[in-house]
């Protein structure tokens, strides 16, 4: 039994009717879902003396599919026979020794059930009122689960099989699963008539009503000129929803069942999972539904939502063949209809990726990472491709995983890549994976590791840990995220990744004291650890060329650079106070008239910032890594803001090339602290009248060019050898137990 925040009336009623069942001894193993300790404590009065029921309590909410996943593996290997319960049906007496008598050598066997109202009531006297039955059709089983979990019955030897449950996109049931993993390896029987009472209630999580809602009016839409474009963007969501999830249960099916499934039964798996590159499998699919007309209802034309999914696909692909232009339209034309809400737009984010475990696959460490796009392949993302060169270099096998779906990339998109520092010949090294392009299916070995980068890779990997040997995932940690996402729902989904088991790499010793001074993660509670849980290194900065003392002394006209990002999203840059701040030093005559004031590093088009007094501020968008030095070295101050617990490397770039450069403190981030990295860089506090002092100090200090060429040699990594370190990632390595 599985149990969320039960109703104790309800609840009440089906333990009773589990005492009254006849002809059987039975155990119950109740898994609870992390109840309120109210509903929990109802829960556990209900049982009290009663030394047939077994409770546990899961610590973290799993939802239902797997708080029954973990109450079936509750079940000891003696137990011949598993039923499963809901929290509020009513059992008839008969029912166990029914359906154990009728199971004879069949894979699983099921029952009717009659629907009722919470005060009994009936609604139906038959489950199949909408539509037919059917036990005996693999591919219609798996288009539209038939077999209700309440209502089975099967040998424990079937969950050998069947457990762990895959991870799947979409909705996730275990009913289906246990159902297909039964008629893949053999028959399944079914008992024609009701041996219990399915109530009807609001708190249900599926009724009868919801589970059979939206297949019957699965038609194919008319395409009206003035409505194509959104009706091709709905099918995005059948592709990934609906049949991404059946193709991932078909694979695996495969996988788990070689050898032991009879011929017919695999052609059916094979011939389903062909039909995204087969015209006749397509046509197959989308045929099925007419089976209704000879009395085969049992999908109510499922079959419809899938074959919108699989061309939609083909749509989506045919506009990487298209020029620009065109494709732009047909980009518009089939992408996802925004999610309805945050909580859809939150499921989308950590949904599990679509894996099949594999023994025959090599080990991997994998790396996680949001996807490749390259408008925004700033730093972070640099690190992240290093440190899978730097592993695959140590003689492991590494491949980089996208979780979030890839842009379109050019057919360049690999060279533009290793162009960057230190990746040189990347894709040579290490493999990669689009894990949502729907493709194919992650393939892992059961002793693959995981290594995740953001906090909702953090989330995957946390799940990806769950269907593998691993203890715990390496977390490779380059800021404190939660601030960088909206307070609420978001920043607590943020927070919660750094609960999760794994070792903590993080970019800097900064955000190590962050953390570990805030006792966030893997110092919530650091006794009894055996295994090293905090490792740092140092991002390699961008290698500048080497300022001249004669030529700093001889530049002109002077020039100040502002690390400005004005989007949205880096909002931790400050860009509103820095151009506050330069107004205000404009005004106060920091800067004599001959200075330029210029702007690096947005992902858009230039902009214009009237600074006052003749002064403009000019931002021009970020460039290559190359010329991006070469920029830097024509400089003479630099301001680079960060309202975050990471220093950000921007502002010791700026360093290194010679220039006198303001930043801002942080908590442990303090004057000195950045002082002791360069004497260039002058640390003030997050203000207006802060930011102008530390203006005017630098602007006071351009004329002492040995100073200023002396703390260019800045205490940083210049290099991704020595970022990542032999004994750094023997370090990761043994953290993540694989040797």
């Amino acid at each position: 039994m599985a149990t969320f925040n039960p109703d104790r009336g309800l609840l009440r009623e089906q333990i009773e009717s589990l005492r009254a069942q006849t002809g059987v001894e039975w155990h119950c193993f109740v898994s609870d879902d992390c109840s309120d300790d109210g509903k929990f404590e109802g829960l556990t009065e209900e049982i009290a003396g009663d030394e047939r029921f077994t409770v546990s309590r899961s610590p973290r909410r799993l939802g239902f599919y797997r708080n029954f996943e973990r109450a079936m593996d509750m079940v000891p290997d003696e137990y011949p026979l598993v039923a499963l319960s809901d929290q509020d049906d009513r059992w008839y007496p008969e029912k166990l020794a029914t359906l154990a008598e009728a199971l004879g050598d069949a894979m699983l066997v099921y029952s009717d059930q009659r629907l009722v109202t919470v005060d009994g009531q009936v609604i139906a006297d038959t489950y199949w009122g909408e539509r037919r039955n059917n036990f005996t059709d693999l591919a219609s089983m798996l288009f539209a689960n038939s077999v209700t979990g309440a209502a089975s019955l099967f040998p424990r030897s079937l969950l050998d099989t069947a457990l762990p449950f895959p991870e799947l996109p979409g909705e996730q049931y275990h009913d289906q699963w246990l159902a297909l993993v039964a008629l893949t390896l053999g028959d399944i029987h079914y008992v024609d008539r009701p041996l219990y009472d399915y109530v009807q209630h609001g708190g249900a999580v599926l009724g009868h009503e919801a589970a059979n809602a939206g297949l019957m009016s699965a038609g194919w839409r008319r395409l009206d000129p003035r409505t194509w474009r959104g009706i091709i963007a709905g099918w995005g969501s059948a592709y990934f929803d609906v049949f991404l999830r059946l193709k991932a249960i078909a694979s695996i099916l495969l996988d788990r069942c070689a050898g032991r499934m009879k011929p017919k039964k695999q052609r059916v798996l094979e011939r389903f999972l062909g039909s995204e590159r087969s015209l006749s499998g397509l046509l197959w699919i989308g045929m099925r539904p007419m089976r209704k007309y000879l009395g085969r209802n049992e999908t109510l034309g499922s079959e419809r939502v899938i074959a919108r999914g699989i061309v939609w696909r083909h749509l989506a692909a045919v506009r990487r063949r298209l020029p620009d232009r065109i494709s732009r339209t047909v980009d518009e034309a089939t992408a996802l209809k925004p999610e309805k809400s945050v909580t859809d737009q939150m499921r989308r984010k950590v949904a599990p990726l679509v894996t099949v475990v594999d023994e025959a696959e090599p080990r991997r460490i994998n790396l996680l990472i949001p996807t490749i796009d390259l408008e925004h392949l700033f730093g972070g993302y640099i690190a992240k491709f290093n440190l899978a060169r730097r592993l695959a270099e140590t003689g492991v096998t590494v491949r980089i995983v996208t979780v979030d779906p890839t842009p379109h990339l050019p057919d360049d998109w690999r060279e533009r890549v290793e162009a960057f520092n230190g990746l040189a010949d990347l894709f040579d090294e290490v493999e990669i994976s689009f894990g949502r392009d729907g493709s194919e299916m992650l393939r892992i070995n059961p002793d693959d590791r995981f290594i995740a980068t953001t906090w909702w890779t953090a989330h995957i990997a946390d799940r990806l840990v769950a269907q593998t040997g691993g203890e715990r995932f390496l977390y490779l940690i380059q800021e404190y995220e939660p601030i960088t996402v909206p307070e609420g729902a978001w920043r607590e989904l943020a927070e919660e990744s750094y609960g999760f088991d794994h070792a903590a790499l993080f970019s800097t010793e900064f955000l190590e004291n962050y953390f570990r001074s805030r006792r966030i993660g893997v110092f919530a509670d650091e006794a009894g650890a055996d295994l090293p849980v905090s490792l740092t290194f140092r991002n390699a900065i961008t290698e500048v060329p080497a300022p001249d003392e004669t030529e700093l002394g001889q530049r002109r006209p002077p020039r100040l650079l502002f690390y400005a990002r004005p989007e949205a999203h880096a909002g931790r840059n400050l860009y509103e106070l820095g151009v506050e701040a330069l107004k205000a030093a404009v005004a106060a005559g920091v800067f004599p008239e001959d200075w330029v004031i210029a702007g690096i590093g947005s992902t858009g088009e230039t902009r214009q910032v009237d600074l006052g007094r003749g002064f403009r501020l000019e931002v021009q968008p970020r460039t290559g890594q190359d010329a991006y030095a070469n920029f830097l070295a024509g400089n003479d101050v630099g301001m680079a803001l960060m309202d975050a617990p990471h220093p950000s490397l921007v502002p010791i770039e700026m360093a290194s090339a010679g220039m006198l450069t303001v930043t801002t403190t942080y908590e442990g981030r303090t004057r000195e602290a950045m002082a002791a990295i360069s004497s260039n860089l002058i640390a003030v506090a997050p203000d207006v009248d802060s930011l102008v002092a530390g203006l005017a100090e630098a602007v006071g200090r351009v004329g002492l060019a040995a100073e200023r060429v002396a703390g260019a040699r800045v205490d940083w990594s210049r290099d991704w050898q020595s970022a990542f370190s032999d004994e750094v990632l023997a370090l990761a390595c043994s953290a993540l137990s694989f040797e």
